[in-house]
């Protein structure tokens, strides 16, 4: 079977092209993609060569198919896949391809893709009247989800968030739903105004976020999360940090991170470095995206068509600032 799919050609080359994906094995299910939710940090990087220095060597990472989420209907089901059915909503990683020369590395899974085969496992039911643009980005809240979780937030702490893209979004929201306070901030107004409607307890300017947390913490936060993916932000995390408190980076950073040895050995912080997600919890995910505990469409400021797919990662490159979370619809795909 042959679908649209969006390819990364070479660093900073969007097509869209007709691929090949396989006939759904016996423990395979295929899914007529509704949406797919683009990951603005992750899918940049690996769109202009820099996620894990892909720009090194063309051909081993080229051509590749971005994204790692998506969210339709599914239409066929193999023998052996016995909790699933035609028709049910889903949520899923990606495909594969039989094109030879395809390449899938890192976050590359193919989830931008008008057909989808994935692994019945790989697969997860949400509930029919859910919208499948906001389930086709489930993984930006497993993510953040995961991160939070490394950071051991918990009932009664303070949590600071740096940047409110939608893993930003997505962290004080995770760290909310396990009881923490968050303060959070943005060099956006948009983002900021859209925060402190629905992800975070208060939200203020960057020139304003020391002071905020002072004010309720003066020995620092508890955890500070960090998702700007700015290699030079871990000494305003450290100052931000309570004395035995965590740090999460849970951005991408292209480039290293130096860390001061003495002041951080002063202070004392636990620091993790989270990365992808906890696939364990996916029902949880859907679940609550069924009952209104996760907060992600008001969150959506574009949906492109799929044919417009160029047109978005022009957005992502050129003009982050105008934008939050982006699907791709892929009807008529």
């Amino acid at each position: 079977m042959r679908t649209h799919a969006v390819v990364f050609v070479e660093p900073k080359r969007v097509e869209l092209r007709e691929m090949e994906v396989p006939e759904p094995g016996p423990d395979q299910v295929g899914i007529r993609t509704a949406f797919s939710g683009i990951s603005q940090g992750t899918e940049r990087w690996a769109l202009t060569g820099r996620y894990g220095h892909y720009d090194a060597d063309y051909s081993a990472y080229y051509p590749c198919s971005p994204g790692y989420q998506a969210a339709g209907v599914v239409e066929t089901v193999g023998a052996q896949v016995t909790d699933l059915r035609p028709g049910d909503h889903v949520f899923t990683m990606g495909t594969t391809f039989t094109d030879p020369g395809h390449h899938y590395p890192g976050p590359c899974q193919a989830s931008h893709s008008g057909y989808l085969v994935a692994a019945g496992s790989q697969v997860w039911r949400v509930a029919p009247d859910v919208d499948l643009a906001e389930a086709s980005l489930y993984h930006m809240a497993g993510v953040s989800r995961h991160g939070v979780r490394l950071a051991g937030a918990k009932a009664g702490e303070l949590v600071a968030v740096i940047g409110l893209g939608m893993i930003g979004q997505m962290s004080a929201q995770a760290a909310r739903r396990a009881g923490a306070r968050v303060i959070a901030t943005d060099l956006l107004a948009v983002r900021r105004a859209l925060a402190a409607e629905h992800s975070a307890d208060r939200v203020v300017e960057p020139d304003e976020f020391e002071s905020a947390i002072r004010a309720e913490a003066p020995a620092g936060a508890d955890v500070v999360i960090d998702t700007t993916g700015v290699s030079s932000i871990f000494d305003r995390c450290l100052e931000l940090v309570r004395a035995e408190g965590r740090i999460a980076m849970q951005g991408y950073y292209p480039d290293p991170i130096a860390i001061d040895f003495h002041p951080t050995h002063q202070k004392r912080p636990l620091v993790a470095f989270p990365c992808g997600w906890d696939d364990e919890f996916n029902d949880d995910l859907a679940a609550d995206l069924a009952a209104g505990r996760l907060v992600i469409g008001p969150l959506i400021t574009q949906r492109f068509a799929f044919g417009d797919a160029a047109a978005a990662y022009d957005l992502v490159l050129r003009h982050p600032e105008r934008s939050l979370a982006m699907v791709l619809d892929w009807a008529g795909a």
